[in-house]
């Protein structure tokens, strides 16, 4: 598997070539046509920029607030089955865990496969048999949340399909090759210009980084995915689960002396056959 880039490793590569860059590859110095070439781009490349900053962040925040939402449903719905009994409560607990093990073993942008596993508990509730006052006035309860996290579902896969287009990355790429370009040109190779080249150069890069990490939904998803996912399994009275591939690329930080469950696949995704799940204390 190709490791992704992290921001930090990117902050410390970028500083690394472009202070070789700086130093050893001289300047022109000031040219008022590279200089006002440097201005259009910085111009353009800020307010593009700004704008899909904010549109990847809006984006992100609505799915955290979905998902929350969707946390609370599965929680109330496990808890509220007891009143059709342990072995309903049990059977609901066991459908709510293939789902989200599904969610989980998928790549999220492949969010929708894991359909088939919340229909099946949707119909399992939809399909129970109140018999007696108290059942029906929670049956009715129940089947208002399973409808609401239908409908969050459906949300999810839009929102999470809302990937950047290609136009925009090309674009606010090639603007960022013009303002590399046009400050490397008029690097005076002083000190001063130096130093202002590195930073300013490394600044656009993070830049990138975080727009890439934004888009991809990788943007500090141990806060928003996994501590929150944590804590939902427990509260359904289950071991948290974990793609063995999430803990080996260092997306999440597990907890010292937790116990977890840990799934193994020995195919190419998304060939999930012969998948072994084990349970470890880290």
């Amino acid at each position: 598997m190709k490791k992704r880039i992290s921001i930090e490793q990117g902050i410390f590569i970028s500083l690394i070539i472009f202070t070789i860059m700086a130093i050893f590859i001289p300047g022109k110095g000031p040219d008022s046509l590279i200089v006002a070439l440097l201005s259009v781009a910085t111009f353009l490349f800020g307010i593009f920029g700004a704008y899909i900053l904010g549109d990847r962040n809006k984006r992100l925040v609505e799915i955290k607030e979905t998902l929350r939402k969707d946390d609370s449903n599965f929680i109330d719905l496990y808890r509220l089955s007891v009143v059709f009994g342990k072995n309903v409560q049990k059977k609901i607990q066991k459908h709510i865990d293939n789902y989200f093990i599904s969610t989980i073993d998928h790549k999220l942008i492949d969010y929708n496969l894991s359909a088939k596993y919340f229909l099946k508990l949707f119909d399992f509730v939809v399909k129970l048999k109140p018999k007696n006052e108290q059942q029906t006035e929670v049956y009715t309860n129940m089947i208002n949340i399973i409808d609401q996290a239908n409908e969050n579902r459906k949300h999810l896969s839009v929102l999470i399909k809302n990937v950047m287009a290609r136009f925009k990355w090309y674009t606010l790429i090639a603007l960022w090759f013009v303002l590399m370009f046009s400050l490397f040109y008029i690097n005076q190779n002083t000190f001063f210009s130096i130093v202002i080249t590195i930073l300013l150069s490394s600044v656009s890069v993070i830049f990138l980084l975080i727009v890439r990490d934004l888009d991809s939904l990788l943007w500090r998803e141990q806060k928003w995915i996994w501590d929150p996912l944590d804590q939902v399994f427990r509260e359904l009275n289950l071991l948290p689960y974990y793609g063995e591939i999430i803990i080996k690329s260092e997306r999440t930080k597990l907890k010292k002396g937790s116990k977890i469950r840990v799934a193994h696949y020995p195919n190419k995704y998304p060939n999930f056959k012969g998948k072994k799940v084990k349970i470890v204390k880290i």
